[in-house]
């Protein structure tokens, strides 16, 4: 019996999870060359076409799709194993939960449930990092974080290996300078000029002229919209102008007295997802950290 090559099926699996020849050569420390060998003999193999290549763009075929899932469970399981056995003496790896924080979302909250795992664990370790939803995703997938944290849930196709659940709830409320709230909370009969820096991770109503405008008989500014929560923090801490924004993400500079906020009951709360695999190597450390 002829037995696959694991080292092509590794070549084909690190090209569709981590994005393209390029970076999977970055990460796997193979020539791009030698990579597009390997898929191109996998495919020779297999008599069947695993990806659409142009010089422009990459695409997973529909067989492609199939012997990827494959290739998922087989990587994953060699990860495990290497924990189990490998890594059984060093405590590090065992220990550490990898978190991924998709761009933009409020630190605060996640600040907080950091101090709190530090505050109940003697020796925590937690390796952080930033990306894209799409980035953190095949991350996830190759097991190189445990959870993501971010304002989306996975694509449908997506669920059959992850799961999520919602960890937060944010209204959503115009924060800025004290002096600034004060002037908006008192009823003028001459319009005043005002900079809005709005939140845009979701438009539900038109804000500006269906809830900003009206209530506060402002001319409102749009100089700038961000689904990045922590530059809308900022942004309101200027005092350049007022930031619509989720409350947690400036909760901090609300408790201090920094800022001041009305909260826009006419908005939907903003929801905060923590995402990680059905099944997971390190679900008690999940679990414990959510908990």
């Amino acid at each position: 019996m002829e037995w696959l090559n694991f080292r092509h099926l590794y070549a084909f699996w690190s090209v569709c999870r981590y994005g393209g020849f390029q970076k999977a050569s970055n990460k796997i420390l193979v020539s791009q060359s030698a990579i597009s060998d390997q898929v191109s003999q996998l495919e020779d193999y297999l008599g069947e076409q695993l990806l659409e290549r142009t010089t422009r763009s990459l695409k997973i075929t529909p067989v492609g799709a199939d012997l990827l899932k494959y290739a998922d469970d087989i990587f994953n399981k060699s990860t495990e194993i290497n924990h189990i056995f490998r890594d059984k003496n060093d405590l590090v790896p065992n220990q550490q939960i990898r978190i991924g924080i998709v761009g933009g979302i409020s630190r605060n909250f996640i600040f907080r449930m950091i101090i709190q795992h530090m505050s109940e664990n003697e020796q925590p370790h937690m390796n952080i990092i930033d990306g894209s939803f799409s980035e953190l995703s095949q991350l996830l997938k190759s097991l190189e974080v445990d959870l993501i944290f971010s304002l989306e849930i996975p694509r449908k196709k997506d669920l059959i290996d992850m799961v999520f659940r919602k960890v937060k709830s944010s209204s959503i409320c115009i924060a800025g300078k004290p002096e600034l709230i004060k002037k908006l909370k008192t009823k003028r009969k001459t319009q005043i000029d005002m900079p809005v820096f709005l939140f845009s991770h979701y438009y539900e109503k038109n804000v500006v002229p269906e809830v900003l405008e009206p209530r506060f008989n402002i001319q409102a500014q749009v100089p700038m919209t961000t689904d990045d929560i922590s530059l809308l923090r900022f942004m309101a801490n200027s005092g350049r102008g007022v930031a619509v924004v989720p409350e947690i993400g400036v909760q901090e500079d609300l408790d201090s007295g920094q800022l001041s906020r009305i909260r826009l009951d006419e908005l939907t709360a903003v929801d905060f997802y923590a995402i990680s695999l059905k099944k997971s190597f390190h679900q008690k450390l999940i679990d414990d950290f959510l908990a």
